[in-house]
């Protein structure tokens, strides 16, 4: 009887625990490098001469943890946390702060609970950045692309990585990747907003993708109201805000349309445009001006626009080919329209190769080509070695490894 017991226990003890599924996994991304910059407005002086080093390109450890609640119900928490294998810090190539790289669930974090193809999700979390398979160059293949900062620069967007958000996703089917999401921004403007303040600080969106057969779709948009004038939070593009500085307050939307054909199963060529708005709600009729700090204006309303083509092309045996072409409009202002030499264009062009299904090579070669005025730069992840100035061509040729584990 004893020892029937003690199986019967441990049988129990067996099927509690396969009920639960605890992983650990991440990504391990490093390049060797060049970076530059050259053809300033302001003249040689302020170019970045060439330099070599060696960066990591956003790695991350995953913990993840999973329960079955049984009848297609499951609960859990996700935990992805950036790390740089290159100087154990919390600072990137620019030497300065990276907030996806500072503190456990940096880059993304969340409890969720779902049934079927959906979930419900709390926390910080990926939204309007994600590409789907309309443009995975950089957050897969070859560790940055130039098209993604493009899109996320001119007049920015309120956040491409957010906190305090509710989430509903979609995990599975033709339907993959679509979101609607709200939440409340930062504390300086959601809940910690201080006595006799204004804590209306909102932010929404929505994401939705669909696949048919060799077709990929994208709609994004996202918006954001900030009617109270607020202290200033830190405005460090790599650390998923595009916010302003200063006491201005803004309401903001940005949407993202995109079209993708799969040639091949493993082969694509996609389309993207955007437009972006921004309005200053105390001191809209201020002129335009460009904020080098974080790619983009710091008063008055704004708008931009853009497009992007990228093509992956798998040649077989292991290789793989990246290219893609970006333009980003001059940007609108209020009190004089239209900015003169405020555009930019931008290309990528890399390949990778497989050693096996987790690890890979590559070789990938950045260029941004500013107007005058223009201030776009390779900011996704802190990957630049400076802020670009005004005018400058921000050039990179890298080649390094990515290993999934």
């Amino acid at each position: 009887m004893k020892k029937s017991l003690i199986a019967l226990a441990a049988l129990a003890a067996t099927s509690a625990f396969a009920q639960s599924t605890v992983t650990l996994s991440g990504r391990a991304s490093m390049d060797v490098s060049t970076f530059e910059t050259s053809g300033a407005t302001a003249g040689a002086a302020s170019d970045f001469k060439s330099r070599t080093r060696v960066a990591d390109t956003s790695s991350r450890i995953i913990f993840a943890a999973t329960e079955d609640l049984g009848q297609g119900r499951r609960a859990g928490v996700y935990c992805e946390t950036g790390i740089n294998i290159d100087n154990a810090a919390a600072t990137g190539q620019a030497n300065t702060a990276n907030a996806n790289t500072s503190e456990w669930c940096s880059r993304e974090g969340r409890a969720f609970i779902g049934a079927g193809d959906y979930e419900l999700r709390a926390g910080r979390q990926n939204v309007w950045w994600t590409q789907g398979e309309l443009n995975q160059a950089g957050s897969t293949f070859i560790g940055s692309d130039s098209a993604t900062n493009m899109i996320n620069g001119g007049v920015g967007v309120y956040g491409v990585r957010l906190e305090n958000m509710i989430k509903f996703a979609v995990t599975r089917g033709q339907f993959a990747g679509s979101e609607v999401y709200t939440g409340i921004m930062g504390t300086t403007t959601g809940e910690a907003t201080a006595a006799n303040g204004t804590p209306n600080g909102k932010y929404n969106g929505f994401k939705l993708s669909y696949t048919a057969g060799q077709l990929v779709g994208m709609v994004d948009y996202q918006s954001s109201k900030n009617a109270a004038a607020t202290t200033a939070r830190a405005a460090v593009a790599s650390s998923g805000y595009a916010g302003a500085v200063g006491s201005n307050s803004f309401d903001r939307s940005a949407t993202k349309i995109g079209l993708g054909f799969k040639y091949t199963p493993t082969s694509l060529v996609s389309v993207q445009m955007w437009n972006k708005e921004r309005t200053d709600k105390t001191n809209a009729a201020a002129a335009f001006v460009q904020t080098v700090a974080v790619n983009e204006t710091n008063a008055g309303n704004a708008k931009d626009s853009g497009y992007a083509f990228n093509v992956k092309h798998d040649l077989g045996g292991g290789i793989m080919l990246h290219g893609q072409y970006a333009k980003a409009n001059n940007i609108k202002g209020t009190t004089a329209g239209e900015q003169a030499n405020t555009g930019a264009t931008a290309y990528t062009l890399g390949a990778t190769y497989g050693l096996s299904k987790r690890t890979h090579l590559y070789g990938a070669f950045h260029k941004i080509t500013n107007k005058s005025a223009a201030l776009y730069g390779m900011s996704g992840g802190n990957y630049q070695s400076g802020i670009p100035n005004a005018g400058a061509d921000t050039k990179i040729m890298a080649v390094g490894m990515i290993h999934n584990f």
